[in-house]
């Protein structure tokens, strides 16, 4: 709470090893801690309740390796995958690869899109090779049908029933329910943690949880394509002198963090921490557009859906196939 000398103290670390703590004092701090271990729920509201705790056994957050590692816990199983980020993403194209050596496996996809074309993003027209890669593979295994697409899902409560998972929730906004699941990998998003930094002076958007200078560039409620405007120092200062939050964990909630990115944020900072303000202002990070802005040019862009809600992608009409015009950030297309 103390203000006065604040700025000519150090700061104070508290790590631990081998399970002894010992305290590291530092002129400044670079916090690159991530999100990656602090998940969203399953559950639409975000919220973690008993039930979901309870069924951690059989709940993975992240990733798995579904072909090495855990091969054996998902072999022959229904899995319910949960998101519709490049995480699920990654994590369907693996199942689609397990299904075709144990064909007995169920994978069950849900998301709250309303538009499974959006999930595809820019595909062979993003500048980004590697992310357009996903978009195109996943469409393919979607319309592959090994994969069952629920589409708008929202999740509101997980049930033990016996050995398997019962999920409740609403589909098109009807009450629904998906039974017998054995495991459910979530891809929800992670958050940022700031439980560490009480006593350290930060700021964050209360939206995002990002970096509060960041908010409006990265806010996905207004960016749906183009690039983020290069940022480095000046915009991820705090009012703690010499403290910085860079990273994915910079962009708080948001999805749209490059490595790049992070790797110009300190870059910059360290520029600034050592003097040389004319590198840390400097911008050395050229990122491609997508060169797409999918946006919904008519009714027939709503992909037909059967009685229990389920998406037939096949159906999808050609003409939501994404404008091809390069766009920035700041084009009418990305409001």
């Amino acid at each position: 709470m103390k203000t006065k000398g604040r700025d000519d103290l150090p700061f104070v670390l508290h790590a631990q090893k081998n399970g002894e703590r010992f305290l590291v004092e530092a002129k400044a701090v670079i916090d690159a801690s991530g999100t990656w271990t602090n998940p969203n729920p399953v559950i639409s509201e975000g919220v973690w309740t008993t039930e979901e705790q309870n069924l951690s056994k059989q709940v993975f957050y992240g990733i798995p390796d579904v072909l090495g590692k855990y091969k054996n816990r998902y072999s022959g199983k229904k899995v319910l995958v949960v998101g519709s980020g490049h995480s699920a993403i990654n994590t369907l194209l693996e199942l689609g690869e397990l299904k075709e050596r144990v064909q007995e496996t169920e994978i069950v996809w849900v998301l709250r899109k309303s538009r499974l074309e959006d999930v595809y993003g820019g595909r062979e027209q993003d500048q980004l090779a590697a992310r357009g890669e996903l978009g195109t593979r996943i469409q393919k295994l979607v319309e592959s049908g090994k994969v069952k697409v629920m589409t708008p899902f929202h999740i509101q409560e997980l049930k033990k029933d016996g050995e398997k998972i019962q999920v409740v929730g609403s589909l098109n906004s009807e009450l629904a329910q998906i039974d017998a699941i054995d495991e459910i990998i979530s891809n929800t998003g992670s958050r940022p943690d700031f439980s560490f930094l009480r006593e350290v002076r930060v700021i964050s958007d209360p939206g995002l949880e990002s970096v509060l200078e960041l908010a409006p560039l990265i806010d996905p409620n207004v960016h749906s394509c183009g690039t983020v405007r290069p940022h480095g120092e000046n915009e991820l200062r705090q009012p703690e002198k010499d403290f910085y939050i860079v990273g994915s964990k910079s962009y708080g909630r948001a999805p749209t963090f490059l490595m790049a990115t992070g790797y110009e944020q300190v870059r910059s900072v360290v520029a600034a921490l050592v003097g040389d303000r004319e590198a840390a202002e400097r911008v050395e990070l050229e990122l491609p557009e997508t060169g797409v802005c999918s946006i919904k040019s008519s009714s027939c862009c709503e992909p037909e859906k059967s009685g229990a809600g389920v998406v037939n992608s096949d159906e999808v009409n050609s003409c939501c196939s994404p404008i091809t015009k390069p766009v920035t950030s700041t084009s009418s297309c990305c409001s």
